[in-house]
């Protein structure tokens, strides 16, 4: 009892499936239809051969062809068949592929593009028995029951290509590309099948398809952009559909195959320009004397000459400029940081998925002057003589010394000073002769190229005096003078 019960169960879960997997059923009649004319055919197997003059057969109830797809059982014409339109290869006991490749062959077989001739029936018919059957012959011949004859090997050949190249898909499929915003990147098919598809519409990117290319325009935004193709069918409305008979030949009628998606992955980016700024005489980010890399202003254009942006220096000596579509590009400096030149130089990059962040190092030279001393001090006759082995001090804006300078048998020294303001201070001068007072020099745009001063130390006035020491001395020497004179006069008195 437990074991019916069981079985029952099953049977139960079993029914219950197979009402899921044929969710939809179909109900129809069929006809032998209208021969075809001076076409002839046989099939062989087992050594028993059948012959037949080629002829339509379809359904009843729209006269839609329908193909057989047993080639040795018999259709019951008249008959109420039931057609299902799903899971084919479980309900006919064959392999996924040999289903798909009779449903193509029933596809692109009689009423594809130009199959529109009679023969192309009977040649889709016998193809699609040559598939099912592998033991079996078929063939045609000259006459009814007549002899074996070679032909429509063309035409089979073609319908051939068209089910082996079905799934081929375009040759950039599956593959991901590197394209700049709003720029174009076209993939041309090596395949040859791209005029089968369609593109999904995507609203992050324009995609069209002209001829064997793929044209494709990115925005201004930067995406990671899957692109999506379909091969879909418009000729049929309905999927294959196969009538089933436990004692008749199963037919089928042609439908639409399914979807073939394809994909591609574009990655839209950008780039960007990098300034890093240097002094040109110390190769370092610190500027010379009291000029300032900061602020210096570059211009970029593109390849057409287009002003596309500027790059201006930032507090930690860099600029840049980004969402830059690739391409060629030149830099030029349009203004300087204070008390630098400005750069003349024109520069070129290029900026390509494999650069994307271009690094340009550029240097500015410090605008600087030439200053000489000459110095003399004044003999007693007024004449001026060369004054060597003098020292200054050149001290900048802070207050520290920048440098130091001593003048040559000359008289003269000669040094360079980077943009500033400085206090020349004289360190030492010839004895009995005064220093010059201290004085501000100026380097700035507005400078000479040589500034020179001539610089004169005058003599000391005599303005000695007699110290105490000195008037005691004289006291002392006057008084013993005195008294000498006393004691000379008591001596002639006596």
């Amino acid at each position: 009892m437990k074991k019916l019960i069981l079985l029952l169960m099953i049977l139960s879960l079993f029914m219950g499936l197979k009402t899921d997997v044929f969710a939809k059923s179909y109900t129809d009649k069929f006809v032998v239809s209208e021969d075809i004319d001076n076409l002839y055919y046989a099939k062989t197997k087992n050594g028993s051969t059948s012959y037949r003059q080629a002829r339509f057969m379809r359904r009843s109830s729209d006269k839609k062809i329908i193909y057989c797809i047993e080639p040795f059982v018999n259709l019951a014409e008249n008959t109420n068949y039931t057609g299902y339109d799903a899971n084919y290869e479980k309900l006919l006991s064959m392999s996924k592929a040999k289903w798909k490749r009779i449903s193509l062959l029933a596809y692109y077989g009689y009423g594809y593009k130009n199959h529109t001739a009679d023969k192309w029936y009977s040649i889709t018919q016998i193809m699609i028995w040559k598939t099912i059957d592998t033991k079996a012959d078929f063939y045609w011949t000259d006459t009814f029951k007549g002899k074996k004859v070679t032909k429509f090997e063309k035409e089979m050949q073609e319908l051939d290509n068209l089910v082996n190249n079905h799934d081929v898909q375009p040759s950039f499929i599956n593959k991901t590309y590197d394209m700049s915003i709003t720029s174009s990147l076209t993939l041309v098919d090596e395949n040859n099948v791209l005029k089968d598809y369609e593109v999904v519409k995507n609203d992050d990117i324009d995609v069209v398809i002209s001829d064997n290319k793929l044209l494709i325009n990115s925005h201004e935004n930067k995406e990671d952009i899957d692109i999506k193709l379909l091969k879909k069918d418009t000729t049929y409305n309905s999927v294959p559909i196969v009538y089933i008979s436990d004692t008749y030949q199963n037919v089928l009628t042609v439908g639409s195959y399914d979807t073939i998606t394809s994909n591609l992955n574009v990655i839209v980016d950008s780039g960007e320009i990098k300034i890093i700024k240097l002094d040109q005489d110390n190769n370092s980010t610190v500027p010379r004397g009291e000029g300032s890399l900061i602020g210096a202003i570059y211009e970029v254009f593109d390849e057409g000459g287009n002003l596309v942006g500027e790059i201006e220096i930032s507090e930690d000596n860099t600029g840049s400029l980004s969402n830059l579509k690739y391409g060629k590009y030149k830099i030029k400096e349009k203004s300087s940081g204070k008390g630098y030149e400005v750069d003349d130089e024109t520069y070129d990059v290029t900026i390509d998925s494999d650069n994307k962040v271009v690094e340009i190092v550029l240097n500015n030279k410090v605008i600087e002057k030439k200053v000489k001393l000459h110095k003399f001090f004044e003999s007693e006759n007024d004449k001026k003589i060369v004054e060597k082995n003098i020292t200054f001090q050149i001290i900048d804006s802070r207050g520290e010394i920048y440098q130091e300078v001593t003048t040559d048998e000359y008289g003269t020294v000669e040094f360079d000073l980077p943009y500033g303001s400085y206090t020349l201070h004289q360190v030492n001068t010839t004895d009995g002769y005064a220093k010059v007072d201290d004085f501000k020099i100026t380097i700035d745009e507005k400078s000479p190229n040589l500034i020179e001063y001539y610089l004169n130390d005058l003599k000391v006035p005599d303005t000695y005096q007699h110290s105490t020491n000195d008037i005691a001395f004289d006291l002392i020497m006057t008084s013993i003078a005195l008294l000498g004179c006393i004691l000379m006069y008591v001596k002639k008195c006596h």
